[in-house]
Order: structure tokens, then sequence, then C-alpha cells
């Protein structure tokens, strides 16, 4: 009898050892592909931060070269000449439309959206990586869609302006305004219209550029973790 209770007890523990050995193996297992599927991960977020860096670079610049019209009618407002205007270089819009015109920042944050609602970021175990991730692609990004919304608001106030007060400039073609582009640059409400959108663009750019900042940031961090694993 004490045999067969011998052998049942070896037996139970020689069962209860491959259970806990299988769960074991399991779990290691699981590990791994987590693991391997972090650094898939860090590696794409990576690959689409090198890609918003350079489209925020490109857009930062394109909006202080488009603002070329804007500081020199600032610059000189009482001393403009409109016929020196006319032909200025305006980044491929007419002089008026650069003037009014706001600029929309979509980064590209596909690969980030995929592996956000597919649940690959939050395996990410570095608390102080995701922290920074979550900043640079969710935080930082709405500050300025909301500047820029605060831009697309004063294009809207702007453009009623000029439709109402100097409706002869909505036309792209200037080369017979003369009269109405002096008007147009000795109208004191059209100055601070001018002055609010030079802050506001300057503030855009500047926030664009902070955000770069982060991007590189996090692009060493994320080297940084690479490297351990």
């Amino acid at each position: 009898m004490k045999n067969i209770l011998a052998r049942g007890g070896i037996e139970f523990i020689a069962v209860l050892l491959g259970i806990s050995g299988s769960l074991w193996v399991d779990d290691y297992r699981l590990e791994l592909a987590n693991q391997e599927k972090t650094i898939h991960t860090l590696e794409s977020l990576k690959n689409e931060l090198e890609k918003i860096k350079d489209y925020e670079e490109y857009r930062a610049q394109k909006i202080e070269n488009d603002s070329h019209a804007l500081h020199f009618i600032l610059e000189n407002w009482g001393r403009n000449n409109p016929d020196s205007l006319i032909n200025m270089e305006t980044g491929n819009r007419d002089l008026i439309l650069s003037l009014k015109a706001y600029f929309a920042v979509h980064p590209p944050m596909a690969i980030y959206n995929s592996l956000n609602n597919d649940g690959s970021i939050g395996l990410i175990d570095n608390l102080e990586l995701k922290e920074k991730i979550n900043v640079v692609f969710q935080i930082r990004p709405d500050h300025i869609s909301e500047a820029v919304g605060n831009q697309k608001d004063l294009y809207r106030r702007f453009n009623e302006y000029i439709i109402k007060n100097h409706p002869l400039l909505i036309n792209t073609d200037l080369k017979n305004k003369h009269k109405e582009l002096v008007d147009f640059l000795s109208d004191p409400i059209i100055f601070g219209f001018l002055s609010e959108q030079k802050g506001m663009r300057g503030f855009i750019v500047f926030i664009i550029e902070n955000h770069i900042e982060y991007i590189k940031d996090l692009i060493d961090s994320i080297d940084t973790n690479l490297e351990k694993t």
C-alpha cells in the first residue's frame, strides 16, 4: 500500500513538474515573442520619426520662405512701393494670398497609429521611453494642431475683412491694381492683421522646431534601448 502511495506521489509530482515546466516554456516563448515585437515596434517608430523630422523641417522652412513678403511689408510699412510688391517672390502664391494664408501641418503618423491601435506600443516596458513616445506622437502634435487652428481662424477673419473692404484685391492679377494696393498698404487694420499673422507664423515655426528637438531626443532614446536588447 505504501509503495502504491509512493508511486502515486511521484507520478503526481512528475505531472506537476511537467505542467510547471510547460508553463515556464510558454511564458519564456511569449516573453521572447514580445521582445522581438518590441524591437520591431521601436525600429518602425524610429523610421517614422525620421520622416516626421524631415517633413517638419521642410514645413518650417516653407513657412519662413513664404513669409518673405509679409516681413518686408511690415518692416517697410508706410514706405512700401506697390509696384515692387507685385512681382515679389511669394512661394507660388499671389501676394494677397501669401499674406493671409495659413499653413497646414500633417506629419506622417500612420505607423504610430497602427502600432498604438494593435497594442504593440503597450508592450514596451520602459516607462520613460513610453512617456517620450506619448509626448512626441500625441502631446506636441496637439499643440501644433491647435496653433494651426488658431491661424486658420485668423485667415478666415483676415479674408472676410479683405472681401468687405478691399474686394478688388481678391483677384490674383494685381498688375492694374496700383491704387487698390496703396489703399491696402495704408489701412491700419491690415497692419494689425499682418502683425498678428507674423506672430502666428513665428509661433508655429517655434513649436515645430521644438517638436523636432523632442523627436531627436526620442530617436536617441530608441537607439539606446535597442542597443541594450
